[in-house]
């Protein structure tokens, strides 16, 4: 009894974190996806490496002061990382009782923003758990693209370089392109099983994501960007909350915004439109500043989707 006391206490303190982080993430993914806007390749690529360097800096400093930390570089896509990595045995007595009896009422979201440290007595190491989580969470986004970037270049080196002898081609031949198979697949990175899908489609028609209900087979073509048809959204801000709880966990991309707006296959709940990239950052930002109605839902969902 007192084990499922404390994993309801810590489950809570998660959705804390978690809030937080994805604040903070979110700007700075906005920041690096405005400056691939205005700038060319190489600065850009120089640009994320630095900063690679320095958040892999901030995190070597932030593990030494507070060993207990270190499991995060292993845990922290962990959807209940509180109560399933090693960091509550890490604690010693008096911080582990701090966060067993934290007064979950008494936690302020404003007032964080306003000090990000206001609440490390209560609960030891807070402000210092959630920067690790962030940075661990935007040094994979960088690495990944700084990657993009490379295999960009390989790319265009190889068509540089490459010679193709055509013999006994008719010119009219030459100018036709050829068919890439599977160009573009899985534009949202996702890899959900069957058992996953139909969890999501409960999750989406328990809160009304849209304006009709969902089956496994639309959600699946959905993820997969091959609808046939489009969906029209009820809710902006809670279809926002959950792609972005998804990306927190690292189900979907981190440009799950860009690919929504790519793909069209949503419309806007005030218009007959497809949303767009703007659409879905206002509903992001205003999901930072209140939880939407139906967030309690969505993440009792998103618990179960964690893959044995």
């Amino acid at each position: 009894m007192e084990d499922n006391r404390l994993e309801i206490q810590l489950t809570k303190i998660q959705s804390f974190v978690d809030r937080c982080v994805m604040q903070t993430f979110n700007i700075l993914i906005g920041n690096i996806m405005r400056k691939k806007e205005c700038i060319g390749l190489i600065l850009l690529k120089e640009m994320l490496q630095n900063e690679f360097l320095q958040i892999t800096d901030n995190l070597s400093s932030i593990y030494m002061k507070y060993p207990a930390l270190s499991c995060v570089e292993e845990s922290y896509k962990e959807n209940n990382f509180l109560w399933d990595s090693t960091f509550y045995d890490s604690l010693n007595k008096e911080q582990r009782v701090k966060y067993s009896n934290f007064d979950l009422a008494t936690f302020d979201y404003s007032k964080y923003i306003e000090d990000h440290t206001l609440y490390d007595e209560e609960l030891p190491m807070f402000s210092s758990l959630i920067d690790a989580i962030l940075y661990e969470r935007y040094a994979n986004y960088l690495k990944c693209e700084i990657e993009k970037i490379e295999l960009n270049e390989i790319k265009s080196s190889f068509q540089r370089h490459s010679t193709i002898v055509y013999d006994d081609i008719e010119p009219s031949q030459l100018k036709e392109k050829p068919v890439i198979v599977g160009n573009k697949i899985n534009p949202f990175k996702s890899d959900f099983s069957e058992e996953q899908i139909e969890i999501l489609t409960d999750c989406i028609n328990e809160v009304k994501l849209f304006t009709t209900s969902v089956s496994p087979k639309i959600t699946k073509s959905l993820f997969d960007c091959n609808l046939k048809g489009v969906l029209k959204s009820n809710n902006n801000r809670l279809l926002a909350y959950l792609m972005q709880s998804l990306n927190l966990r690292g189900y979907v991309t981190n440009e799950w915004q860009s690919t929504i707006a790519r793909s069209k296959l949503i419309l806007g709940k005030t218009k007959d439109t497809p949303l767009t990239r703007t659409d879905l950052s206002t509903a992001t930002d205003q999901i930072n500043m209140k939880q939407p109605k139906g967030w309690e839902i969505i993440d009792k969902y998103i618990k179960q989707l964690k893959k044995e």
